[in-house]
């Protein structure tokens, strides 16, 4: 009897590791995604002077780049699992006092955890990153920005 509560245990203390390792991984990958888009379309805006925002395939992409192991593949689909939603917000102009002035990203990340060992009890938990990011130089004055980005 007491082996089978030292099994369930070390399966808990293990679960444990792989939630956190999976939620810091999770977050990492946001991040840097959410840079890189930023950056991308912060390069756009310095060489063709109109800003052109990522397509969601490089932004999932990315992601996977830098979730992947323990992450599975994130699609932007319904149903994907990591599901990723990118929202460009576009405040070059800073008429709308209640954003933040400039363009930027706001990308979230949810992800339905599974524990190994334990789905009879817990079929799975929900991980949710958010992260913002602003495209440089398009703070200090009005920009034109692609029809993309909105």
């Amino acid at each position: 009897m007491s082996g089978i509560a030292i099994v369930a245990f070390m399966m808990a203390i293990i679960n444990l590791g792989l939630l956190g390792f999976s939620l810091g991984t999770m977050e990492r990958a946001t991040e840097a995604t959410a840079r890189a888009a930023a950056m991308y379309a912060s390069n756009q805006y310095a060489s063709t002077g109109t800003m052109t925002c990522p397509t969601s395939d490089f932004i999932v992409s990315d992601f996977n780049k830098y979730g992947q192991p323990p992450l599975p593949a994130a699609g932007t689909a319904s149903g994907s699992n990591p599901l990723i939603t990118a929202v460009w917000t576009d405040n070059s102009d800073g008429s709308n006092s209640a954003d933040w002035h400039g363009v930027y990203l706001t990308l979230t990340v949810k992800y339905n955890w599974s524990p190994i060992g334990f789905v009879p009890f817990v079929k799975t938990i929900p991980l949710s990153i958010t992260t913002a990011s602003t495209v440089m130089g398009s703070f200090d004055i009005p920009t034109v920005v692609a029809s993309t980005c909105q």
